[in-house]
Order: structure tokens, then sequence, then C-alpha cells
């Protein structure tokens, strides 16, 4: 498949917090396009990148995280942005360690969606400004909408039957004297 520059890629994190998986969402930070949006890390191809790369790239540079291993990461959909018709191809893998290094320049924080709130939260549908249709994800604190809701709603199940393939019953729990770190770049 020929790559062009304009083509992104978004890595969609699962971390399993106390036996619990959750979805980890970045807030943009306020000095990049879309700012403040909630977002998966992820951003545009660089010269001889597959997506794959560009999705891990991005996060790595982002949050400071890699997947666990490249052998549990999963494409998952094409989805196109309502507005500008962007082109975004999306992976998703686990984050086993619970430690992050933000880059403010690009994020303003992490946001970690319990797939429990999320599967009890219905998608709700809204029309822009433009006329144009899109969703959205209502919860307390924050809103997910346009791209980064249709990446989940089209992908839900499938992440839902990744995780439960790898289940193998043992618990991840930070125990009391460990902490997830994030630190600021």
């Amino acid at each position: 498949m020929q790559q062009k520059n304009q083509d992104t890629a978004v890595f969609v994190p699962i971390v399993k917090i106390c036996g619990e998986y959750y979805l980890l969402l970045t807030r943009r930070s306020t000095r990049i396009s879309h700012p403040g949006q909630i977002s998966f890390p992820g951003g545009h191809i660089e010269d001889n990148e597959t997506l794959l790369e560009c999705a891990i790239r991005e996060m790595r540079e982002e949050i400071g995280a890699s997947p666990s291993s490249l052998e549990e990461v999963y494409p998952l959909n094409v989805n196109t942005t309502v507005t500008s018709r962007k082109v975004i191809t999306s992976f998703v893998g686990f984050i086993d360690n619970l430690e992050f290094k933000l880059d403010r320049r690009e994020v303003e924080d992490v946001i970690f969606l319990s797939l429990k709130a999320l599967m009890l939260t219905p998608p709700e549908t809204i029309i822009m400004p433009n006329g144009k249709k899109t969703i959205r994800y209502r919860f307390p604190g924050f809103v997910v909408w346009g791209a980064t809701a249709r990446i989940i709603e089209a992908s839900i199940q499938k992440i839902l039957q990744i995780i439960e393939g790898r289940e193998d019953g043992s618990s991840d729990c930070l125990g009391a004297n460990e902490v997830m770190r994030i630190r600021e770049e």
C-alpha cells in the first residue's frame, strides 16, 4: 500500500489497573491543533515509515510509552474524519509498564477510561455546525467525540475479544506502595 505524508495513525493503548481494563486517552495541549480535545496518541507518518511504526512512534513521543509486545499489537480499523476527510488507521495494544512521560507540547494529560464505564455509556449522535453528523460519549469531566469516538464505537467489540484472549487470570493490581508515574518533559 502506497502511503502519503497525509496518512495518519493512532495507537489505542490498553492498560490494566487492579484487574480492570482501561483505554488510555490523551487531552491535547492547548498549543496544538484541536486544543483540549480527547484523543489517542497518533499523528502523521514520516518518510519510509509504516502506519504501525507511526502509531508506536507517536505514542512514545506523546506519552513516553511503548507496547508491551509487538506480538500483541492488532490493527483495528480505518476511519475518515468528518470535516477534513483525513484517513486514520488505528492499532491497539497493551501497555504493562504504567510509567509515562508526557510531552507537554502535545499532551495536557492522560485519561484512563474504564471499559466498564464505556460499555454503560451509549454514543450520542451530534450535528456539528457545518451540518455533518458525528458521535460523542459523555463522561464526568470529559467528552470523547468525533474521530476518536468513532474509532471506539467501531472497535470496542474487537478490543473486548482481544482482552478476553489475553486474560490468564492473574492480577496486575498495583500494590499500596506502587504508583503510576507521569513525568513532564
